[in-house]
């Protein structure tokens, strides 16, 4: 296999991601959160296979864009499907487990890589996925429907109670409250924004709708915040600035690597709830922000490969108590259950375009201004970035989507003396 091939069958898979993060929205809105995860499993299972059984570089090709279809759905889908099937107090633990599942995807496959990345055993690591794809459609049958998207059709609030009758139990009183609450968000956002009830949200209309400005600002910013950070080119270049500084440990860099991710991401879920969304991110940027412009000093002095270390792991560890997690755990509580899915959509689209970006431009980057200024660079950005974040993301940790909305995404929650919700003409405060 050429570079150039290698190239293109890397590429396919963020291609593919494209593709199924901007049919995202159709197939969740059309078919359900629950069904629309037995055709990712199916999608990811079936590329898995034909990559683990290429007999060319073509059907790898095709394996990796199938494969990435499916997980350019399932990454806009599962984040909304926990947001909707667990309490709010847990949202932002809860909401974490879909970045830690990715991050030890990640080390699993690491680990299984140091073994298996021979000529005879390559296509074993591959058809793990086939193995995975059908345990997750072995165990989906077990899953619920989202009770909370079900509560948005007409004529399925029973379907809706027994859901979450079946996600909180009893008693059923606590269960009809809950969703009766839901449905008082849904009306009152109605008459908030004068929008028809159970109005299809296209991305055109996310796109270009007044109402949906803000939270598609705020999507944008907690997206390119995580690309352009620089985490790929920190890990990228992990192993062979470490390795000078850890040369009988060289093989495993990137294992340890992923292992400090992992132990930082579940800090997250635990803190998650705990100090906030805006708290983690604010301190997750500025944190990165501190390490890049260290790394970028230290890769430019002499004798620093200590420090290089150190700030390696310091920005890794900073990256997954927010900006790892908090870009795609926030979108089901920036905007209403009906535009949820477009809003995944919408944002996992510009997270892989500006990962496209990064990763095409780093290169030519570093031959024109040097690796270590490209590191100052990205510092440069998170700061900016940082600053954006300090006056317009809104803490959503313990608030619904339409308080948000009625505060038009104020930063401050209604403790605050500095809240100041909107009026609707024919409702009273809220």
């Amino acid at each position: 296999m050429s570079d150039g091939q290698y190239s293109l069958v890397v590429a396919l898979l963020t291609a593919g991601g494209l593709v199924g993060a901007l049919s995202a929205s159709f197939v969740s809105d059309r078919y359900g959160r629950r069904q629309s995860l037995f055709g990712t499993s199916v999608l990811m299972g079936l590329g898995s296979l034909v990559m683990s059984s290429a007999a060319s570089v073509t059907g790898l090709m095709v394996g990796r864009f199938v494969t990435g279809m499916g997980v350019g759905i399932v990454v806009v889908v599962a984040p909304a499907y926990i947001a909707e099937c667990v309490p709010k107090a847990s949202r932002g633990f809860f909401g974490v487990f879909t970045q830690l599942a990715v991050v030890i995807g990640i080390l699993v496959s690491q680990i299984a890589g140091l073994s298996w990345s021979t000529p005879a055993a390559w296509r074993a690591i591959l058809a793990v996925g086939v193995l995975l794809a059908l345990v997750q459609l072995t165990l989906l049958p077990f899953c619920t429907d989202s009770p909370r998207y079900l509560a948005t059709i007409p004529g399925s609030l029973n379907r809706a109670k027994a859901s979450l009758f079946k996600l909180r139990g009893p008693p059923m009183e606590a269960v009809e409250a809950e969703i009766a609450e839901w449905r008082e968000e849904q009306d009152g956002h109605i008459v908030a924004t004068a929008e028809p009830a159970r109005q299809q949200v296209s991305v055109m209309r996310f796109l270009t709708a007044p109402q949906y400005r803000r939270p598609l600002a705020l999507l944008l910013l907690v997206q390119l915040s995580q690309q352009f950070s620089g985490i790929n080119a920190v890990i990228f270049y992990s192993t062979s600035i470490l390795s000078p500084v850890f040369p009988e440990y060289c093989d495993l860099i990137t294992v340890y690597i992923s292992v400090v991710n992992l132990i930082m991401t579940i800090v997250s879920a635990y803190l998650m709830d705990r100090s906030g969304r805006r708290t983690l991110f604010l301190a997750s940027a500025s944190g990165m922000a501190f390490m890049s412009v260290l790394l970028g000093w230290s890769l430019g002095a002499d004798g620093q490969e200590m420090t290089s270390a150190v700030a390696i792991i310091g920005f890794v560890a900073a990256f997954a108590i927010g900006l790892g997690p908090i870009p795609f755990l926030i979108i089901p509580e920036l905007v209403e259950t009906q535009a949820v899915s477009v809003a995944g959509s919408i944002s996992l689209a510009s997270n892989m375009s500006s990962n496209f970006v990064v990763s095409a431009g780093f290169m030519t980057l570093c031959d024109w201004i040097g690796l270590h200024r490209t590191f100052y660079l990205f510092g440069c950005f998170l700061v900016t970035l940082c600053v954006i974040a300090w006056y317009i993301l809104p803490e959503t940790k313990g608030r619904s989507a339409d308080e948000l909305i009625r505060s038009n995404y104020s930063i401050y929650s209604k403790s605050s003396s500095y809240y100041q919700p909107i009026f609707s003409p024919t409702t009273s405060e809220v």
